[in-house]
């Protein structure tokens, strides 16, 4: 079940039969709309693949732009949707036993320059299916791009001689994406050398990533191409959205302003990019404690 429609019938559930009043359902339909936006943003379309990590990893972002209380408030909206859920449609309860752990240091995972080169370069270029996955990830890190917009990437949206990718993003709102020189000539060798063997009489060939056996690229496959990397590189505990995260942080560490960032990311609030602010003043306490006078006192 989508997200959108499984939160409109729980709505609808609260005002038709449990009648509560408006403001009530005004507050749950606030707060399941933040849910569904973090949602879609971690490329999560179905109610039934959310994972107790992904509501706590939501939970600790929110605590970053809210009050404790206010995201105590949050969580009773989504564990009561998710309670519906389970009741009326058997799907797994992910808020079951969740609590709101306030934890102010929580910020998105992400990879620094040295374990994403470790990452890009653990692939074999001379096999074509490592050179298809790693030109993925590449363009995912290089972009800023969701992993559902990498997906549903089209041919007729690239323009390799301006380097650009015009992308349509969330709420059909459209952007231009800009690329390096190396993902360029990345995309134009599986293009021309990879992909035309791969594209049979069944293949959607509308859609840049084609894999193989000329079926199109989804998210549960770079979902699991990310995880069986991290643990075949014993990597920290990282997504598909962990590299949007990883460039997002980068930019900022090259003094990119904040929201230029925002531009590129295709956030239309710049708050949901000050999340990343987080990550350079966490690194900046970190730096300064490991000066030999940090932590003493002035005599």
């Amino acid at each position: 079940m989508k997200v959108e429609e499984a939160v409109e019938e729980y709505l609808y559930h609260i005002s038709a039969v449990e009648q509560k009043s408006d403001n009530t359902i005004l507050s749950y339909r606030n707060d399941l709309r933040k849910y569904s936006e973090y949602l879609q943003e971690n490329d999560i379309s179905k109610i039934e693949d959310v994972r107790s990590e992904d509501l706590q990893s939501f939970l600790g972002e929110q605590l970053d732009v809210m009050n404790k209380k206010s995201v105590a408030h949050l969580l009773t909206s989504v564990r009561n949707l998710h309670r519906y859920l389970f009741i009326n449609h058997d799907f797994k309860n992910p808020a079951d036993n969740l609590s709101v752990k306030v934890n102010r240091d929580h910020l998105p995972n992400f990879l620094n320059e040295e374990e994403m080169n470790m990452l890009l370069s653990s692939f074999d270029d001379g096999d074509p299916v490592q050179y298809y996955q790693r030109t993925i990830l590449e363009l995912i890190y290089k972009s800023g791009m969701r992993v559902s917009e990498v997906c549903g990437l089209l041919v007729k949206q690239i323009n390799v001689t301006h380097k650009q990718l015009r992308i349509t993003g969330k709420g059909s709102k459209e952007r231009i994406v800009l690329i390096d020189n190396d993902i360029t000539e990345r995309m134009v060798y599986y293009f021309q050398k990879i992909r035309t063997l791969w594209t049979g009489n069944n293949s959607d060939k509308q859609y840049f990533f084609i894999n193989n056996k000329g079926n199109v690229l989804n998210r549960e496959y770079v979902y699991e191409l990310i995880k069986r990397k991290q643990h075949e590189l014993n990597l920290k505990n990282i997504s598909p959205h962990s590299l949007r995260h990883s460039f997002a942080t980068h930019l900022l560490d090259e003094n990119t302003d904040l929201r230029t960032v925002q531009v590129l990311l295709g956030h239309s609030d710049i708050a949901t990019t000050q999340i990343y602010t987080h990550v350079q003043t966490k690194k900046l306490h970190e730096a300064y404690d490991k000066l030999p006078r940090a932590g003493k006192k002035d005599l």
